[in-house]
């Protein structure tokens, strides 16, 4: 019996993956803007940046605003838009750092160590995976692609002939 995954192959044939420097681009990003958020005082700036963390993938067209820098976007395998709960799956690995900083007492050791942990687990399955799913992509049926502009009236001539 095929997995939903392989029955969703076909949809995304012609989709470009990403780069993975260009995925590492958009996320660096991504956490750059989140620990600015976090800067705000209070408990404002760390709701904020996990807010952002666990939701930016469900952006209009699936694009955070590191994806939106480099080029990228989130498709889901079955063909729907992106939605808040795909969103949510696919980042909770993301914001586990962030969210066990703040556990009183020991959340900077804890975020230091097993959230950079998960991180690394997340880059390296990333990288090593043939489609570029890391575990988030994979629990929320997601892919990251390129985004290219359908639009014929701006494409550049090719000049090779």
């Amino acid at each position: 019996m095929a997995s939903r995954w392989e029955e969703r192959r076909e949809y995304l044939r012609d989709a470009r993956r990403a780069r993975y420097l260009a995925r590492l681009v958009g996320k660096a990003a991504d956490l750059i803007l989140a620990l600015c958020l976090w800067r705000i005082e209070g408990a404002a700036g760390a709701l904020a940046a996990l807010f952002y963390l666990l939701m930016a993938d469900a952006f209009p067209g699936g694009r955070s605003a590191g994806k939106l820098l480099a080029g990228l976007k989130v498709v889901r395998v079955d063909g729907e838009p992106m939605d808040f709960s795909a969103s949510l799956l696919r980042n909770l690995s993301i914001a586990t750092p962030f969210s066990l900083y703040l556990v009183p007492a020991f959340g900077p050791f804890l975020a230091c160590t097993l959230g950079i942990a998960l991180l690394l687990v997340e880059t390296y399955l990333g990288f090593y995976d043939p489609d570029g799913q890391r575990a988030g992509d994979t629990l929320a049926e997601t892919l990251v692609v390129e985004n290219r502009q359908a639009s014929h009236e701006n494409a550049l001539p090719d000049r090779r002939a």
